[in-house]
C-alpha cells in the first residue's frame, strides 16, 4: 500500500512505523518476517463481483476449515505475533461463526479487521461487530449505484453497502472504502471520493486490477499506462484538495508499486529535498512484500504468499502450522520472494526505483507472461524515467 496522504501531505494514520520499517540493508541477516495475514474464512459470497480474486461462489468450498481448526489457526497466529489479521472471503459474514472468531481473535490479542461487501451488515450485525470490539471494516465499492450493482451482480447492492458504512460509523467502527479501478468504472472515481466525504469514511484504498481469480479474465479492460497515469494524477490532486480543505480522509493506492516511483518522479521535479526524504521512507518498505510481510490463508487452509496467489500453495495449516510454514520458507517461491532481486527481469534489476518497488506484483506478472518472475505489465513508467536503456525485457 502507498499512503499518498502521508507522503504528500504528512497525514498521520498511526500505522507509519509498521508501513515503513520492513526492509533490512542488503547482506544483513534478518529475523523471520511477521506478515499481515489476509485470511479468507469462506469462499461463499452473496454477490458475483466480476473482478473477485477469490472466484467466490454462492456456497462454501468443500472442506473449509471448521470452527475448532479456525481457533487453532488463531492461536498459532497469536503465538507467532503477526501484526494483524484481515478476515476476508468470499464474504466473511456468510460464515455462521464469524462473530465468535472475531471475539476469540480479539481475546488472543490479535489486531483484527474485516473485509466485506457490507450488504449483510444490518443494524443487528453492526451492533454485534461493535460489541466484540472490531475497530475497522474495509468495505468495497465499485462506483456509483448503477456501476456498482452491475459489477457486483445484484440490484440495490450499492444502497445496502452505503447503509452499512453509515451503520459502522454510527457505532464508532472505522471504515475504509476499497475501489478496484479498471476501464468499466474509472469514470466513477470522482464520485467515490465524494461518497467517502459525505459518509465520513476514514480511508480510501484505490486498488489497481490484480489478474487473479475472475480478475484474470479482465486483463482486456485493465487501464492503459496513459489511463493509469491520469488516474494516479487525479488521486494525487484529490489528496491535496482534501488535505487543504481539512478533511481527514487517508488515501492509499494498492497493488502497484510503480505508484511509489511515479510519486517520487513528480517530487523530484517540484521538491527535490522532500523527494529524498520520501524516497528514504519508501525504501524502508522494500517495495512489494508478498511472501515477506504479507501472507494469505484460503478457506481450506492453504497458505499463499499474498491474497492474489491462490493458484499456488506454500503449504497447508492442517498439515503444518502457519508459523512453521512461514518461518522455514522451505517452499521455493517463498524463499525466492524473501530475496528476489537477482531473479527479477533485467528491466527491474536495473531500475533506479527497485528499492521502492521490488518487482511489483508477481501474480499479475505470471498471469500476463506465464512466468511468475516475469515482467509485471502494471509498470507504467518509461525507460527514461526509471533510468534503463536497451534491455531485453521491456514492457508490452
Amino acid at each position: 500500500m502507498l499512503s499518498v496522504s502521508n507522503l504528500l501531505c504528512d497525514v498521520q494514520a498511526g500505522n507509519e512505523k509498521l508501513r515503513y520499517g520492513h526492509r533490512k540493508p542488503d547482506g544483513e541477516s534478518q529475523a523471520v518476517p511477521r506478515p499481515v495475514v489476509v485470511w479468507a474464512l469462506t469462499k461463499a459470497c452473496n454477490l458475483k463481483c466480476v473482478h473477485c480474486y477469490a472466484s467466490a461462489s454462492a456456497e462454501p468450498a468443500p472442506g473449509e476449515l471448521c470452527h475448532s481448526e479456525a481457533l487453532d489457526v488463531i492461536d498459532d497466529l497469536a503465538r507467532f505475533k503477526v501484526p494483524a489479521v484481515l478476515m476476508s472471503g468470499g464474504e466473511p459474514l456468510m460464515r455462521p461463526d464469524i462473530i465468535p472468531l472475531i471475539r476469540y481473535a480479539r481475546y488472543r490479542g490479535l489486531a483484527c479487521t474485516l473485509s466485506t461487501n457490507g450488504t449483510l451488515i444490518d443494524d443487528s450485525m453492526a451492533d454485534e461487530l461493535a460489541h466484540v470490539g472490531l475497530k475497522y471494516v474495509g468495505l468495497s465499492l465499485d462506483g456509483t449505484a448503477a456501476t456498482h450493482d452491475k459489477l457486483r451482480g445484484a440490484k440495490k447492492a450499492f444502497e445496502r453497502s452505503v447503509a452499512a458504512i453509515d451503520r459502522c460509523v454510527e457505532r464508532g467502527i472505522k471504515v475504509g472504502v476499497r475501489f478496484t479501478a479498471h476501464a468499466l468504472n474509472i469514470d466513477d472515481i470522482d464520485s467515490i471520493f465524494d461518497i467517502c466525504a459525505q459518509h465520513h469514511v476514514n480511508r480510501l484504498c484505490v486498488y489497481h486490477l490484480a489478474y487473479s481469480g475472475r480478475g484474470e479474465g479482465m486483463q482486456r479492460v485493465d487501464l492503459t499506462p496513459a489511463q493509469t497515469r491520469q488516474m494516479v494524477d487525479k488521486i494525487f490532486a484529490k489528496c491535496r484538495e482534501f488535505h487543504a480543505a481539512g478533511h481527514p480522509l487517508e488515501i492509499l493506492t494498492v497493488d502497484n508499486h510503480a505508484d511509489a516511483a511515479y510519486l517520487l518522479l513528480q517530487m523530484e521535479r517540484t521538491d527535490p529535498q522532500r523527494a529524498a526524504s520520501v524516497h528514504e521512507r519508501l525504501a524502508g518498505t522494500g517495495g512489494n512484500r508478498s511472501g515477506c510481510n504479507i501472507a494469505a490463508i484460503d478457506p481450506v487452509g492453504n497458505v499463499h504468499y499474498d491474497q492474489f496467489s491462490w493458484h499456488y500453495s506454500c503449504g497447508n495449516v492442517r498439515e503444518e502450522a502457519f508459523s512453521s510454514i512461514w518461518s522455514s520458507a522451505r517452499d521455493e517461491r517463498l524463499a525466492i520472494l524473501r530475496n528476489r532481486r537477482n531473479y527479477l527481469p533485467d528491466r527491474c534489476q536495473h531500475c533506479r526505483f527497485l528499492d521502492v518497488c521490488n518487482g511489483n506484483l508477481r501474480t499479475r506478472a505470471e498471469a500476463a507472461t506465464g512466468d511468475w518472475l516475469g515482467f509485471d505489465p502494471g509498470c507504467y513508467l518509461t525507460d527514461e524515467e526509471i533510468g534503463v536503456k536497451h534491455l531485453a525485457c521491456l514492457p508490452g
